[in-house]
């Protein structure tokens, strides 16, 4: 996020930064307590606004544990109607547990997934479980200021496009906390990495980080996998979808350009919806897009139209698609992303499993199968 010119913002900023300042020496002295578990606890955040693929990664850390390990993830449920704990499930609605807890589930639905902004009730909840059912190791989606609970391992995810040190705090620029509170991390991951970003590049951006020799440092980018049709997610069988056609994109996330980016690439891009991010779709956004959809095929008739959205956009929709004609239905797809650790992705896999693996003396005697 640019540093915003306003010189109003900053006052605003200095007095935030002394707030987030005050809050995290009171943890550090031991004066606002924090909570440590018997289980592991891996946590995955940022110190940003604005999406630094956390999900993704959530995802990745999943796959990588899911035949070794019981899972858990917690995670707030950002802006889901729903208060309190509640355990997300395969009907559950993005309405009520969030478009990206409900998106994991969909993917891993052996995964227990429990929403909840007190994220020590959520982790009683998922302790008091039956031991048969309860988890071996918990992901805190998005937990890295939600210092009253302390993880055994923390991965702080950082845009590759936004350096830290080129940041300024709330609210003059994108920063939840000081770029210092990346000490705190046993591993931080440079995200949304180009393909083809030069080795020299990587240096630089290693070197303004000034880490730990103890923390260690990787780099994902996203990939986008074939297309599906939204109607999928539902179960059903659908057709893929041809290439090079013509599309209508379709974003309500964070940072949608790269998504954009690989539209325009992959396919003929007649016009766009951009949203803020988890928008909730409404009666008129389906009425605006879908007027637009019919306008522009009859503009081009020699070939259908599709619109084409990203994941998390899907996941909100199948909540709605009976608010849009069968017709355009038909023809909405999504593109899957999966998260890929560049250079050292055996290193990185052998980190989290060791994460995964770092219990207590006392529960390690107990006889469970260390991960390879």
């Amino acid at each position: 996020m640019k540093k915003r010119n306003n010189p109003f913002l900053y006052p605003l900023s200095w007095l935030y930064g002394l707030g987030v300042g005050l809050r995290n020496f009171l943890f550090n002295q031991g004066i606002f307590k924090q909570q440590s578990y018997s289980i592991p606890l891996i946590c995955v955040g940022n110190i940003t606004v604005g999406g630094t693929g956390k999900t993704p990664h959530v995802e990745l850390l999943i796959s990588i544990l899911r035949d070794q390990r019981r899972i858990a993830v917690i995670s707030r449920g950002y802006k889901r109607k729903s208060r309190g704990l509640k355990e997300v499930t395969l009907t559950s609605t993005a309405d009520e547990v969030g478009d990206e807890p409900k998106q994991i589930k969909q993917k891993y639905p052996e995964v227990r997934f429990v929403v909840d902004g007190n994220r020590r009730r959520a982790m009683a909840y998922l302790l008091a479980l039956p031991e048969a059912e309860r988890p071996e190791v918990v992901l805190l989606d998005d937990g890295f200021q939600h210092r009253y609970v302390h993880p055994s391992f923390s991965i702080l995810l950082i845009d590759a496009h936004r350096e830290l040190h080129e940041d300024e705090l709330l609210p003059l620029g994108g920063l939840r906390e000081p770029a210092t509170a990346r000490y705190r991390a046993d591993c931080i991951i440079l995200t949304k990495c180009p393909p083809d970003m030069r080795p020299i590049t990587l240096r630089i951006m290693q070197r303004n980080l000034a880490l730990y020799p103890h923390q260690r440092i990787f780099f994902s980018r996203i990939d986008y996998q074939k297309p599906r049709a939204v109607r999928a997610l539902l179960g059903e069988v659908t057709p893929s979808l041809p290439h090079k056609v013509q599309v209508i994109a379709l974003s309500g996330i964070a940072s949608p350009q790269h998504f954009l980016d690989y539209v325009k690439e992959h396919y003929e891009l007649l016009d766009r919806f951009i949203y803020p991010d988890h928008h909730h779709f409404r009666a008129k956004d389906f009425t605006t897009i879908s007027e637009r959809w019919q306008e522009l095929s009859r503009q081009h008739s020699e070939s259908p139209l599709y619109i084409i959205c990203t994941e998390k956009d899907a996941v909100r929709l199948t909540d709605s698609l009976d608010e849009l004609p069968r017709e355009l239905v038909d023809h909405l797809y999504f593109l899957p992303i999966e998260t890929q650790i560049l250079y050292h992705p055996k290193e990185f896999n052998s980190m989290v499993c060791k994460a995964a693996n770092s219990l207590p003396r006392s529960l390690q005697t107990q006889g469970r199968t260390p991960l390879k």
